[in-house]
């Protein structure tokens, strides 16, 4: 995103998102701290999406770990419906 603000610098009259950075040093960093937990969070649900498509899915582990890293919340919808609603047999016996 950051390389896409600087290619093409105030198009549209907002300021870029390199320029925003500067402010972060020098204002209050309690402002940003959502910012940073929110991104933190996020990271760790795609960690925890493609960690269990890749432990449950031995025989196509690309294929479900590139899924759900682009659809993480998606995939962990699906896995906790099968795993505990459905409750398929030998899906995921070794997690949870």
């Amino acid at each position: 995103m950051i390389l896409l603000n600087c290619a093409f610098p105030k198009r549209d009259g907002t300021v870029p998102m390199y320029e925003t950075f500067r402010g972060m040093v020098t204002e209050d960093p309690s402002k940003h701290m959502g910012n940073f937990l929110f991104y933190l969070f996020s990271i760790f649900v795609i960690v925890l999406a493609v960690v269990l498509a890749v432990n449950c899915n031995p025989k196509n582990e690309f294929a479900f770990g590139l899924l759900a890293f682009l659809f993480s919340e998606i995939y962990l919808i699906q896995f906790f419906v099968r795993k505990y609603i459905i409750n398929e047999k030998n899906y995921c016996t070794g997690i949870f």
